[in-house]
């Protein structure tokens, strides 16, 4: 029996909790914390898990083995269940450095990192879903092993990695998340761009400025000269390819020839071979950098995030059982919300009606999209068939990673698409544990992809910053 497009029990579930849930997705955006440290989101997550019937669940530190660490945790690992099949449900904990703002339609800056890619969103939906999924499944006698998985450092491309290093991903048959995002709910593949990340230090002789600057040798002309090179170097390779840097040590006086200074890249590309060439090349105009300028180099890649391996079978099924489930039903509340917060934004009234402000979930299903950000998500799809839906939770017209995103991420806007999103994944998990059909299609494409090893992607040592 189903209760608006949900196994009644799943539906019984949100009806009896969707508030205690919300309250969880508000004290993460509250307490926002970046990459690794995602302590008081681990504890809250495990906090509502244990007590929403994940007794046995672990709070753990990524890369350390699925084991308890209270003292310096950063993410969640619960399961229900035994034997085959394993589907996991995941989340993510951390948020942006500099985009704190309040949950207000306007720029309200709070100092300090906030939730300006909806996190905790992510974390809300992933939790709501795996708790309902839980109660459903012990209702029901449903077999099988339910995993839910809250991740840290999604946006410095390792909490997945260091996840699928303690194994939570490699026996799962499927993994599926929702990430938010000012656009129409879709369960449509995009694929995602690849990176290598690299922290790259040069280290010279410190001297007067002004006194004997003949006698030093400058760390800080050596990072704007490989900065120069490198833009030299956007002409020359493939369409796909991008280059973000920033200086993360310039010196520390302009009277002081600097001995030490460092720039961070992110070099990005459609594929795990083009993304792999740019980055050589990267590190290439650094060490002509150090020549030119008679100081040290030292390159470090600090993270990957390889290609996204997009399952297209299990997209089209959770778009199927997307449309059974009714849209989010937002108030005028909402959307004026929403119209204030853009027209801040914008500096300007805004012509976009309601539903174009806030829109819903896309109706029909068009196959592979476009895209050209990034996703740690990308790791689990070496050990599974994975999906990465999408779409919902703020205002249309918001940039990615912007404050506009952390007032969304804290408001009912935000809540409320979290919880459709969370009862898409619930629904979608609940009914793939009884059909062994979709699991065995979802790993026959799998298998045409022809995915390389994980150690082989991860053949290049990492370095911690």
């Amino acid at each position: 029996m189903k209760v608006n497009g949900l196994n009644k029990w799943i539906n019984e579930w949100y009806e009896q909790h969707e508030e205690e849930l919300n309250e969880y997705m508000h004290d993460v955006w509250a307490h926002p914390e970046l990459g690794l440290f995602t302590k008081h989101a681990a504890e809250a997550s495990y906090a509502f898990a244990t007590t929403h019937g994940f007794p046995d669940a672990i709070i753990s530190r990524a890369g350390e083995g699925v084991k308890t660490n209270t003292e310096n945790p950063n993410a969640v690992i619960a399961e229900y269940g035994s034997g085959k099949p394993v589907i996991g449900i995941v989340g993510e904990l951390d948020a942006l450095p500099g985009l704190g703002n309040g949950d207000v339609p306007g720029k309200a800056p709070i100092a300090g990192p906030g939730h300006g890619c909806g996190h905790n969103l992510i974390a809300g939906a992933a939790m709501g879903a795996a708790c309902a999924l839980r109660y459903a499944m012990e209702k029901e006698g449903i077999k099988g092993t339910l995993r839910l998985v809250e991740a840290p450092g999604e946006e410095v491309g390792r909490g997945k990695a260091l996840l699928a290093k303690d194994g939570v991903f490699s026996d799962m048959d499927l993994a599926i998340m929702w990430h938010p995002g000012p656009n129409e709910f879709s369960a449509e593949p995009q694929p995602g761009l690849c990176i290598l990340a690299g922290s790259f230090e040069f280290r010279g002789k410190s001297a007067h400025a002004a006194g004997a600057p003949w006698a030093g040798r400058s760390a800080l002309d050596a990072v704007q000269l490989m900065n120069m090179g490198c833009e030299f170097l956007r002409e020359h390779v493939t369409k796909d390819c991008l280059l973000h840097y920033q200086i993360t040590n310039g010196g520390g006086a302009p009277n002081i020839v600097p001995d030490y200074a460092s720039v961070k890249y992110f070099c990005r590309a459609a594929n795990n071979e083009h993304v792999k060439d740019l980055y050589e090349r990267v590190v290439k105009c650094g060490e002509g950098a150090a020549h030119m300028t008679d100081t040290e180099f030292e390159p470090k890649l600090i993270f990957i995030i390889p290609y996204f391996y997009q399952n297209e079978p299990l997209y089209k099924y959770l778009h199927d059982i997307s449309m059974e489930i009714p849209d989010v039903e937002y108030t005028e509340e909402d959307y004026e919300f929403a119209r204030k917060l853009i027209e801040d934004y914008t500096g300007a009234a805004t012509d976009k009606s309601n539903e174009e402000l806030l829109p819903a979930s896309k109706k029909t299903y068009e196959g592979m999209q476009e895209r050209s950000t990034c996703t740690d998500a990308a790791d689990m799809s070496y050990f599974c068939p994975t999906a990465h839906i999408h779409g919902g939770g703020s205002a249309a017209g918001s940039p990615g990673h912007h404050w506009t995103i952390t007032a969304c991420s804290g408001s009912p806007i935000g809540q409320k698409a979290a919880v459709r999103a969370g009862k898409v994944l619930a629904e979608g998990a609940f009914e793939a544990f009884g059909n062994q059909a979709l699991i065995d299609e979802c790993w026959a494409f799998q298998k045409t992809l022809n995915i390389p090893s994980y150690d082989e992607v991860y053949s290049i040592e990492i370095k911690d910053e």
